[in-house]
């Protein structure tokens, strides 16, 4: 995962847990200080195909973020 991959997904995380739901791609690029959307769906969707998030196609605020550490505990 690249440093910037894990911001993204730290700070979709700290949102949920703050709001109760997902941000939109709007609100992570405020929050993060980035200007292009497009730049975040490209990294939702590196995450999404790493496992990582979970993306529900043409919904708003459907990313859920997929725990593994449970899969890492389980094979130990």
């Amino acid at each position: 995962m690249t440093e910037r991959q894990k911001i993204v997904l730290d700070f979709i995380s700290m949102y949920m847990k703050m709001n109760g739901y997902p941000p939109s791609y709007q609100e992570i690029a405020i929050g993060l200080n980035l200007r292009s959307k497009s730049n975040i769906h490209r990294i939702i969707h590196s995450l999404q195909k790493k496992g990582m998030l979970s993306v529900k196609p043409h919904m708003i605020r459907s990313l859920k973020v997929i725990d593994k550490s449970v899969d890492k505990m389980v094979s130990l």
